[in-house]
């Protein structure tokens, strides 16, 4: 948002934050069937019972194929109306319609990485899902300077 504000201005800040609640609930049901999975999956980890680990696993990623798929039919066929619903106006809905739609194509990864995180963390791989944060958040910050000011 910094970088978009220096670059947009208080115009491209506001549209960010149209956009901004769209991106948390997506973030959110990552973490939704990550979280909830992987609590299983430790359980049964500490039972030793691998067909539970291996059912929570599937079923996790069931549900993260089909919430992906539906949020995105959601965002791709109803942009403007979710825009307009969390606060979009006439000035804002283009520069807000711009910064939605690369979200369009990485939506399904996004919740899938969240997913997968999560399970690293509860199969004894923290440092392969703190090393992954990472690297996103520094790509982040550089990918955010370079395609905002480039």
């Amino acid at each position: 948002m910094a970088m978009v504000g220096q670059y947009q201005g208080p115009m491209g800040t506001a549209a960010l934050a149209v956009v901004a609640p769209i991106w948390n609930i997506v973030f959110s049901l990552g973490l939704l069937t990550g979280m909830g999975g992987s609590i299983l999956f430790a359980q049964a980890k500490g039972h030793n019972n691998e067909k539970e680990k291996d059912q929570s696993f599937s079923l996790s990623l069931f549900f993260t194929t089909f919430l992906a798929l539906v949020s995105w039919l959601v965002i791709i066929f109803f942009d403007t109306q979710l825009l307009l619903f969390f606060g979009a106006d006439d000035g804002i809905l283009p520069l807000a319609k711009l910064y939605l739609k690369p979200i369009k194509f990485v939506l399904p990864t996004f919740l899938f990485a969240q997913m997968i995180a999560a399970f690293l963390r509860n199969d004894n791989s923290p440092s392969l899902a703190t090393a992954a944060v990472l690297v996103g958040g520094i790509f982040n910050v550089f990918g955010d300077y370079f395609f905002v000011f480039y």
